[in-house]
């Protein structure tokens, strides 16, 4: 459990960063930085599985699936180290990674990681599956988020299957969530406390989006898909992977493929209690002014979460505990991340950007926005008002960006 992480501010249990080296003398004895992706080659294709039967995993009890390319690897990493770390004796835990072009040495290193007596790894090749499809996407969202559509179709012998962001440490046996029953349903998921404050008050826009341009009958329904328990027969049976990639590709949804699920079950899901997707405390706005708009069940729940966290989930831009360790539960990623492969390579990251100049200029940038931009307009117009409602909407038409 985590509730020993309660409290917006963390002592860190190691030393990330503050060294007192330049990056380019810690790269001298660190890995180096992930700057992109790299380009697939033929010993990425032959480790990746092109069906989940040759995957060699029993596939028998709790499943869980991530959905990453390389650059994401060291924060996928911390996520495996804290399932393995809080998993049960008595249950197998089987991990799928969905991919594209995770690198041979990356692959190799994750197995070696996750080799245990009840916990096995392996690697899936989604480019069949998507063809020469184009996936949209726009701001901190990459196309690897879609993957997790295609889980039911790329696992045909699996019944159902959790589904995991990879930018999230699990902090309770995942086989708890497993076990909640999803019959006749396609999944079980928290409520999104973060897009009901916005819907109640923070961003009223939100609300028409969902209802107008979603189509869903309660927008107050609306789910955070970084968790997500799926009911991969009953998608087989409800929907096909060219119906739902369809509707992605209709044009950019506000929250991708987030949005695509919310539309296709419009509010006819298992609810399961926010501890099991708790969104930290982006930039120290989310608490006290998004969430705070929300109505009292909300609210309850998701201060209950912080009480009793099983996921802490990272969601939101510029605020990741990778390079900002004074973010909410910084310590918790951390903590975990000590004991990663790739912890070397994220203390580097850290000290790359504390102080290289684009380092620090996007440091300045984010603190500009968010501790002085945001904080003025939410003064100048407040929750639930007509003139937020009315600037939200004149910077939506001058083509700006509120997801």
């Amino acid at each position: 459990m985590c509730d020993a992480w309660e409290g917006a501010s963390v002592i860190l249990p190691i030393d990330v960063g503050r060294s007192t080296q330049t990056p380019t003398e810690a790269a001298g004895h660190m890995k180096p930085l992930r700057k992109a992706a790299p380009t697939r080659n033929q010993f990425s294709s032959a480790m990746l599985a092109s069906s989940s039967d040759e995957l060699n995993l029993p596939l028998s009890d709790v499943v869980v699936v991530f959905a990453v390319n390389e650059f994401f690897v060291p924060y996928l990493s911390v996520a495996i180290e804290s399932i393995i770390e809080n998993t049960s004796p008595d249950r197998h835990y089987d991990i799928i990674v969905l991919t594209r072009d995770i690198t041979p040495a990356s692959m190799l290193t994750l197995t070696r990681q996750a080799k245990g007596d009840n916990v096995g790894i392996g690697f899936l090749d989604v480019d069949a599956a998507l063809g020469d499809r184009m996936l949209p996407h726009h701001g901190h969202f990459r196309p690897e988020t879609y993957y997790r559509l295609l889980a039911p179709s790329l696992l045909p012998n699996v019944e159902k299957a959790i589904y995991l962001d990879s930018d999230l440490v699990v902090c309770g046996d995942l086989a708890e969530l497993f076990d909640v029953d999803v019959t006749g349903h396609l999944l079980a998921a928290t409520r999104d406390a973060d897009t009901i404050g916005q819907i109640d008050g923070y961003d009223p826009s939100v609300a028409s989006y969902l209802k107008n341009e979603l189509g869903m009958t309660e927008p107050h329904d609306y789910f955070q898909a970084g968790v997500l328990l799926m009911n991969l027969d009953e998608f087989r049976r409800t929907i096909t992977p060219d119906e739902l990639l369809a509707i992605v590709t209709e044009r950019t949804w506000r929250w991708l493929d987030q949005d695509v699920l919310n539309k296709v079950v419009n509010g006819d899901y298992v609810r399961v209690h926010m501890k099991w997707n708790y969104l930290v405390d982006w930039q120290y706005l989310r608490r006290t002014h998004i969430v705070a708009q929300a109505s009292d069940d909300i609210r309850n729940e998701y201060a209950a979460a912080r009480r009793d966290i099983r996921v802490a989930h990272y969601a939101g831009p510029d605020n990741r505990p990778w390079l900002y360790p004074d973010s909410d539960l910084a310590g918790l990623f951390w903590t975990y991340a000590q004991r990663s492969p790739y912890l070397e390579e994220l203390r580097c990251q850290l000290e790359e950007s504390r102080r290289t100049a684009a380092g620090v200029a996007k440091r300045v940038q984010v603190s500009f926005v968010y501790r002085g931009i945001m904080p003025l307009f939410d003064r100048a117009c407040p929750a639930s008002t007509k003139r937020r409602v009315a600037v939200i909407k004149t910077y939506e038409r001058l083509g700006g960006s509120v997801g």
